[in-house]
């Protein structure tokens, strides 16, 4: 038992000090929060002496040094209310740079939490709930900052203000010391009990809340869906089994840390009546006075704040700790896709792009790729064709360096994408995935993330490029209209434009644009068309193709069918030598 519970000890300081680095860019703060700690601890040791003097020198013994009864109560009111004072300036300054310090540490860790999570790959994300990773930056943060900045501030105070009332005690009776220091063994048998029920229950609610959250996400995200569905009701009941589990979690944890705080109380009691006992007897005997009997049970009563401190920042630790082992498991996860280590940087206007014997498969999924070979040329505008399931979208995510393959290479211009710098090789790349992804901004915010620089003319030329110059100017206020959430307020086809223009905006020598005309008008389509043609004079154009009116259009199409090319050709030539070619093009006409 010892052995587990140094074993968790040990576990939790290692992820305190991980986490601890984050302070050290305010150690001079945290040093000035310290200093004013230990001015406050002093106060509150004073604060009993002039209760003391009253007392002993006013109300029932004699006055001395010249003062009246009445002096001496009046000067010992001031000292109280002096005391008092400056404690709350101090608690009250110590407090506001405790909360500078912690905001800077929440922005600090969901700055490096969230960039992280932007590095990791698709593979990670499809593991892990959008509605969770969400609880872990916007909740578990937090915790994890009062462990390390609130808690330790006050756990470093109480522990002073222990100390020092501790030798205070000693100073003003030894004897009756003793008896209330034979409780502390009690008291940290309750703690190390509690503590340890508590973060396992806490990172159970911590996971409770994860999925509620993600929960939540992917309803109202999909809230039109449901309510042509008609199932609001039974997505509601779902959330309301999923709430109860939540709750369930934190009630848990509520009376764990009740019955920890009873205990304490408990205890404390039990300290208090026998300090008061065998102190009562020590001033019927002689060896302390009355004033000095007061400030002895003052300062027991005193070692109730601390304790009952030490509770609810054992609850918060307990919780701060589940918080950081679940902040430490993404933090820890490895960056899949990463540069070479002597990387190079891809050429300016490749020639090709080759798949050789390229095989990937999913986590947990069969083979999406099982030993695809192809190549693609500047000059030509490719199609990709086959059907859906087939591995379309994954030779595009392999493109882009997404993802790497299990086996094969990737090659541009003859060099495996792994060898290029990353960031250069993303750069000179533009994808325009199935997904048609847009946020919560102006649309003009939104296209230039294809192109920070861009400016009006070269927006309006990929709106122009895309189909979608037309409806824009019919917006009320042009580039600078505020999109809804994921686009909201936008119709499918204009999403699709708009994400087609930003593809388009980047002047990179490899597109790969999936499924361009879905939900286009024939104008629309036609300047797609045209659009891509020119594109392909200079680059390497691969488009992801299922309009079957339009297949005659490619230079080449390569047929693929359950992760393996079948055949490739102009359109005519598949037709006529491919079998399987033509029952694909009669099964997805019909």
């Amino acid at each position: 038992m010892i052995k587990a519970a140094w074993e968790r000890l040990r576990q939790s300081m290692a992820l305190y000090l991980r986490f601890a680095e984050l302070l050290r860019e305010h150690r001079f703060a945290m040093g000035l929060v310290l200093s004013l700690v230990l001015a406050t601890v002093a106060l509150e040791l004073l604060k009993p002496w002039p209760i003391q003097w009253i007392i002993d020198s006013a109300l029932i013994g004699e006055p001395t040094g010249g003062l009246t009864r009445a002096d001496i109560i009046l000067r010992g009111a001031l000292m109280a209310a002096v005391l008092v004072a400056l404690d709350v300036v101090l608690d009250y300054w110590a407090a506001i740079k405790t909360a500078e310090i912690g905001q800077s540490v929440v922005r600090r860790l969901r700055g490096d939490l969230f960039a992280h999570m932007l590095r990791l790959s698709p593979k990670f994300h499809a593991r892990h709930k959008t509605g969770d990773l969400l609880v872990r930056i916007m909740g578990d943060v937090p915790l994890v900052r009062t462990v390390l900045v609130d808690s330790s501030v006050a756990m470093a105070s109480r522990v002073l203000l222990v100390l020092g009332t501790v030798i205070a005690m000693a100073w003003v009776d030894w004897r009756t010391t003793l008896v209330v220091l034979a409780v502390v063994p009690a008291f940290m048998l309750v703690l190390r009990i509690f503590s340890k029920r508590l973060t396992i229950q806490s990172r159970k609610q911590r996971e409770k809340e994860g999925e509620l959250a993600d929960s939540v996400h992917e309803s109202l995200s999909a809230t039109p869906t449901l309510q042509a569905l008609g199932t609001e009701e039974e997505v509601g009941h779902m959330f309301a089994r999923q709430n109860r589990r939540s709750a369930r979690a934190e009630l848990k944890s509520a009376r764990l840390s009740a019955r920890m705080g009873g205990s304490m109380e408990l205890l404390f009691g039990v300290c208090t009546a026998a300090a008061l006992w065998v102190g009562s007897t020590r001033v019927a005997e002689g060896a302390l006075s009355t004033g000095e009997l007061l400030v002895f049970v003052a300062y027991v009563r005193s070692l109730l704040k601390p304790v009952r401190a030490t509770s609810k920042h054992s609850e918060r630790w307990s919780k701060g700790i589940a918080c950081a082992e679940r902040l430490s498991s993404i933090l820890d996860e490895p960056i899949a896709i990463v540069s070479g280590a002597e990387a190079i940087q891809p050429a300016a206007r490749p020639q090709t792009l080759q798949f050789v014997d390229v095989r990937f498969a999913y986590e947990g999924q069969v083979e999406a790729l099982r030993g695809f070979s192809a190549t693609f040329q500047r000059g030509q505008l490719a199609g990709l064709f086959g059907r859906s399931g087939s591995g379309k979208s994954t030779v595009a995510a392999l493109t882009a360096r997404l993802y790497d393959p299990d086996a094969g290479e990737v090659l541009l211009d003859g060099i495996d994408l792994r060898k290029h710098d990353l960031p250069a090789l993303r750069a000179s790349s533009a994808l325009a995935l199935q997904e048609n992804v847009l946020f919560g901004m102006s649309l003009r915010d939104n296209l230039v993330l294809g192109k920070a620089d861009a400016t009006d003319d070269e927006l309006h030329a990929a709106l122009r490029a895309a189909g979608a110059a037309e409806f824009v100017a019919r917006l009320p206020h042009g580039l600078d209209t505020e999109l809804g959430s994921s686009g909201t307020g936008l119709s499918g086809g204009e999403r699709r434009r708009i994400c087609l223009a930003r593809t388009l905006l980047r002047p990179a020598p490899v597109l790969v644009v999936d499924e361009p005309f879905a939900g286009l008008d024939a104008v629309a389509v036609e300047i797609v068309m045209r659009t891509l043609r020119e594109r392909s004079q200079e680059s390497i154009v691969i488009v992801i193709a299922h309009d079957l009116d339009r297949l005659d259009r490619f230079d080449t199409i390569v047929y693929i069918e359950q992760g393996v090319v079948r055949d490739a050709g102009r359109h005519h030539e598949l037709q006529a030598r491919c079998t399987s070619y033509r029952e694909s093009i009669r099964s997805m006409a019909s």
